[in-house]
């Protein structure tokens, strides 16, 4: 997925402990598509008063020994899960004392990609959403990073990985990205753009961005030739219809588009807009400025 060689770096959490299983299982398989160790990553931050030092005569040392046992508790067992999925990787854990955003940041600068959970949202819940985990790492971080949702029956795997493709330099980062991916697992690729209904209508406009599109992949495509591309081209909003699209995908590749100036603008409407509605894993490459 990506030419660093640091570790697979996947983060885990006591708040929602649903999201573990499938955050391991991704990160382990991606550890051992590419013979890379794995990292597994928990942050506790102890709250005013306490410490994860206090000493025996303190009277928040069996607090804090507690939830330091706690935190180990679901080390282990993530550990132990990672390795029976995939006994070849070597796998290390880390109970980091402070928050969970700057610890998985942290873990981050060196990593070949960050894997972290990410729950699905809908209705009114959805459209609050935005301050959470997620958003607080995706846009921020120097590697590619991985947002992995609640199971839902039907996502495979073995399913093609679909990739976003409008033509700028984030989305052709994600080009690249989508096609070592799919080409680690061996799975198909399907290349989506997705443009405004308004004129869209014109023969003229369609046949220029499928132009458009074939020229962008062209070069890929000699570098993978046996892997099976397919090209699709929506209408709508971006954000849903790349979410239909990759409904049964084994991932969903996006950019990510820097705009410069506000650090809260880093993320660009599209990959914002996903962070929290996919079915599949969501993964972003690292921010590009486009100013």
């Amino acid at each position: 997925m990506t030419e660093t060689y640091g570790p697979v770096v996947a983060g885990v959490s006591l708040v929602r402990p649903e999201l573990n299983g499938p955050v391991i299982e991704w990160a382990a398989d991606e550890a051992a598509a590419r013979a890379l160790p794995l990292r597994i990553v928990h942050a506790q931050e102890w709250p005013r008063g306490t410490s994860p030092d206090a000493a025996p005569d303190h009277p928040a040392h069996v607090w804090s020994r507690h939830h330091r046992a706690a935190g180990e508790g679901l080390l282990e067992e993530v550990r132990a899960a990672a390795a029976a999925r995939r006994p070849a990787v070597a796998v290390a854990t880390e109970l980091v004392a402070g928050r969970a955003v700057q610890a998985l940041r942290d873990a981050a600068e060196k990593a070949a990609l960050l894997v972290i959970g990410a729950r699905r949202l809908t209705g009114v819940e959805g459209a609050f959403a935005g301050r959470g985990k997620a958003h607080a790492l995706v846009g921020h971080l120097p590697c590619p990073a991985v947002l992995v949702p609640e199971p839902v029956l039907g996502v495979s795997r073995t399913a093609p990985v679909v990739v976003g493709v409008d033509g700028s330099p984030s989305a052709m980062a994600a080009v690249d990205l989508a096609f070592a991916e799919a080409d680690a697992a061996g799975a198909d690729l399907v290349a989506v753009s997705v443009r405004r209904p308004h004129a869209y209508g014109w023969v003229e406009y369609r046949e220029d961005v499928q132009l458009r599109l074939s020229e962008q992949l062209a070069g890929y495509r000699q570098r993978f030739p046996d892997m099976v591309v397919r090209h699709e081209i929506l209408t709508g909003d971006p954000a849903v219809e790349l979410a239909a699209a990759a409904r049964f995908a084994r991932c969903l590749v996006v950019g990510c588009r820097g705009r410069g100036g506000f650090k809260g603008l880093v993320l660009g409407s599209t990959s914002r807009a996903l962070v929290h509605h996919t079915y599949c894993p969501l993964v972003v490459t690292p921010a590009q400025r486009e100013d």
